[in-house]
């Protein structure tokens, strides 16, 4: 008697390798374009943080305060990165 199980005979074949196609063109543009409109949106979304950045930098004190925020909290969000969110 041995320690070894009893093979049963059944062999499961194995698909060795991966096929590869080329894509076609549709697909192609459409990858480009989701990355180019991608990329304006959040070159567009930059822009607008910037504005809006700029635009609280210049609040005076009274401003601030109509709208419920402290000098240090607007000019910690003025001093962000441009990408920040």
């Amino acid at each position: 008697m041995s320690s070894i199980p009893e093979f049963d005979g059944s062999i499961v074949p194995v698909r060795v390798g991966v096929h590869f196609t080329r894509p076609d063109i549709r697909t192609i543009r459409r990858a480009v374009g989701g990355f180019l409109s991608a990329s304006l949106k959040s070159l567009a979304m930059w822009q607008a943080k910037r504005a809006s950045r700029r635009i609280l930098r210049d609040l005076t004190d009274a401003e601030l305060e109509d709208i419920g925020v402290t000098r240090a909290e607007a000019r910690a969000e003025v001093s962000k990165s441009f990408f920040w969110d």
